[in-house]
């Protein structure tokens, strides 16, 4: 597909001083970057500029400068990560476990059930293997990724916008919020962060005709990015669209055919597991997902987890319109190829809207989801402000304002339960010494039982609405709204309860709420009302005695908050 790609007008940054002076980037001097001489910003004409100006030159010429400066940035990401690190699990991330402990032969068949593509299952059951099981062991899988990911947006800007965006990327993605937050989580977001950036970069590198392989590692990483998390074919059709409709824009047919075949590649080699995803989206999918409102889309792409990466966006794209040299940096008329900037915003952004109009029909809309495009979205928003009158001032006001909704995570003073997302950990800490084997544990929401399961360890019996479990780690997300209103929770333990011996222990584990104010009624409706008959299984059982009952820790502030009861029998 690089031998399509090379007639002139399509690759300014490649192609010579006649191409960049089609499109506005100029080729610079032989060895630096377009951006490097003609787009480079200036420093705000103030009187104390001058000599900063030129210590900061001085500086940035140091041949080991930009290598430093990534090191640092790593030094201060792990800053804000680190104490998270050993945080106890919350019910997703017991969930994944739950899954990935299994044989390698047998995950298809529990993440069918799970709603989930497997790349990131089969990666967690091999890292297990070397590492263990624990907490810190899990969460440096998500860490390695979120780390990698400075020089990846490094690297990206460099190649993409010059040396000055390249640091700004990479201080952007060191301070964003939503990688502080999924860096030490044993899900697969950061992974999808750091893959899609370097999707992205590649896709563009050999779009406007930087070689073949930049082809072939673009398609590598789409595919491990829909494997790892189906909001990859999100990023996929938003890729083709804007790559196609680029094309047919400026009526180039190698563009057009490129792209397109580079869709069908990524297809083909999805289409194994197509089968799978099929049925997961007719019977599990994300059923406690909202329907999103046009708000959401602006709201969800805002808050501090997903570090304000829709407002990137719509930063690079009026800094390169207003304060550019040359406006056509991000625009293009008929017969001229787009520029990086134009393809860098135009892939995020219309991932997004994909998101929000598919998620109209299929629950599928979740502020965790939106990092494969949020984050990518700090490299147009480095690469408008490196372009701008004022970049330097505008990229360190970027950073800073990111970094501040990190600081909190820089500032805690110990890992305690109000570091963690779940206080499960802390409420079985205290009971674990009154609890004795075999005891029947009660997980009121049946979601909730893989966390509570993989803390407590074998030597007891498990129970949901649904009765005795046999595999207490994994859930089964097919129909379950449907399957839940099908069930007698109540007669369901009423016959497990009576099988408890005098003196045997019976703990029941519920939720401070059943879902939140956007949960759809579908399904928080029979979650609720079999949580509510369990619990009335309980109290209509004259021969438990409550022992000891664990509320949620005072000075806790855990996401997902839990209670836990402990009963004798009499």
């Amino acid at each position: 597909m690089g031998d399509v790609l090379t007639r002139p007008g399509c690759t300014e940054a490649l192609q010579g001083p006649a191409a960049g002076a089609r499109s506005g980037e100029g080729p610079g001097p032989p060895g630096r970057a377009p951006d490097e001489t003609r787009h480079r910003a200036p420093w705000p004409r103030v009187p104390w500029t001058g000599k900063v100006r030129g210590n900061c030159d001085r500086l940035a010429g140091w041949r080991h400068f930009d290598l430093a400066l990534v090191l640092l940035l790593m030094a201060l990401s792990l800053a804000l990560r680190w104490r998270t690190v050993w945080t106890s699990y919350w019910g997703d991330e017991a969930i994944a476990i739950g899954i990935a402990v299994h044989p390698i032969t047998a995950l298809p068949h529990y993440l069918v059930n799970d709603g989930s593509p497997p790349l990131y299952y089969v990666m967690l059951h091999y890292w297990m293997q070397i590492f263990g099981r624990s907490e810190a062991a899990t969460h440096v899988l998500s860490m390695v990724p979120a780390m990698l990911a400075i020089p990846a947006a490094w690297w990206s800007g460099k190649r993409l916008f010059g040396h000055w965006a390249g640091r700004g990327a990479a201080a952007l993605v060191a301070t964003c919020a939503y990688l502080d937050y999924y860096a030490t989580e044993t899900r697969m977001y950061s992974w999808l962060v750091l893959t899609a950036i370097g999707c992205v970069t590649c896709f563009i590198l050999a779009y406007r005709g930087a070689g073949r392989r930049y082809w072939a590692v673009a398609a590598l990483l789409m595919v491990a990015i829909l494997y790892f998390q189906y909001y990859g074919l999100y990023l996929l059709a938003a890729t083709v669209a804007v790559g196609a409709g680029a094309a047919g824009w400026a009526g180039s047919w190698p563009h057009m055919r490129a792209t397109l075949l580079y869709g069908l590649v990524c297809a083909a080699c999805f289409a194994p597991w197509a089968p799978q995803f099929l049925y997961q989206l007719h019977h599990t999918g994300a059923p406690w997902a909202p329907h999103p409102s046009p708000l959401d889309f602006f709201g969800d792409s805002f808050n501090a987890l997903a570090s304000a990466g829709w407002a990137g966006i719509v930063a690079a794209i009026i800094v390169a319109v207003l304060a550019a040299n040359r406006p056509s940096i991000l625009t293009w008329r008929s017969n001229e190829m787009p520029s990086a900037l134009a393809l860098a915003a135009a892939i995020p952004l219309s991932t997004l809207v994909l998101a929000w109009l598919v998620a109209q029909v299929v629950n599928s809309w979740n502020p965790r989801y939106l990092g494969i495009a949020v984050v990518p979205a700090m490299l147009p928003l480095a690469g408008g402000l490196a372009r701008s009158r004022r970049g330097l001032l505008g990229l360190l006001v970027a950073v800073v304002a990111m970094a501040a909704t990190s600081v909190p995570v820089l500032v805690d003073r110990s890992v305690t339960v109000e570091t963690s997302k779940s206080d499960v950990a802390y409420l079985l800490s205290a009971l674990r010494s009154q609890l004795r084997p075999g005891a029947l544990v009660i997980s009121a929401e049946v979601t909730d039982t893989p966390v509570v399961a993989l803390d407590l360890g074998k030597g007891y019996r498990y129970a949901t609405p649904f009765g005795r479990l046999t595999n207490p780690l994994v859930v089964n997300w097919s129909d379950l709204p449907t399957r839940l209103q099908g069930i007698n929770a109540e007669s369901n333990l009423a016959r497990l309860l009576a099988t408890v011996p005098v003196g045997g222990q019976v703990l029941v584990v519920n939720p401070t709420s059943w879902g939140g104010q956007e949960t759809p009624r579908r399904y928080a409706g029979p979650v609720k009302a079999e949580g509510i008959a369990t619990n009335q299984a309980i109290d209509n059982d004259p021969n438990l005695i409550e022992q000891l009952a664990e509320p949620v820790p005072r000075y806790s502030v855990p996401l997902y908050p839990m209670t836990a009861t402990l009963f004798v029998k009499s």
